[in-house]
């Protein structure tokens, strides 16, 4: 017989709860723009790094590629993303943000840092420090 865990007492299970929490928090302030949480990681991550083919885009925001082409399609539909042809492989894609994309996420990033300002309330910058440095481990352990 093994020693069950408590799921709530479960590192996995409360790193999902937070992560869900979020991003429903996240949709929410951003439902009157019709777009998702998802949605707004891709933009973001583009305002980071344009250019990106859709494997490389899938990698940066830790997403398969079959999830990345569903929401790369949806913000390709709302005008706020382009593919272009790749110089470098002609079966390939780079992926750029179109000049509403660009308005989108100005628009935006200061409605998501309130709700990572909410997350993070309570919580000192030498905690939050820690905890970076905890989860940066377990991702490793996991690679």
């Amino acid at each position: 017989m093994f020693a069950a865990e408590k799921l709530d007492d479960s590192l996995d299970f409360n790193l999902v709860k937070v992560v869900n929490k979020f991003r429903s928090h996240v949709s929410r302030k951003l439902r009157h723009l019709d777009m998702t949480s998802e949605q707004w990681v891709v933009l973001a991550r583009l305002w980071e790094l344009e250019g990106l083919n859709q494997k490389e885009l899938a990698e940066k925001i830790h997403k398969d590629q079959a999830n990345t082409t569903r929401i790369l399609d949806k913000v390709v539909k709302k005008g706020w993303v382009r593919r272009l042809p790749s110089a470098d492989d002609r079966r390939a894609y780079r992926i750029y943000l179109t000049d509403e994309g660009k308005r989108i996420v100005e628009t935006t990033y200061p409605v998501v840092l309130t709700v990572k300002e909410t997350l993070a309330k309570g919580v000192t910058p030498r905690e939050r420090e820690t905890l970076l440095t905890l989860l940066h481990k377990i991702s490793q352990n996991l690679d």
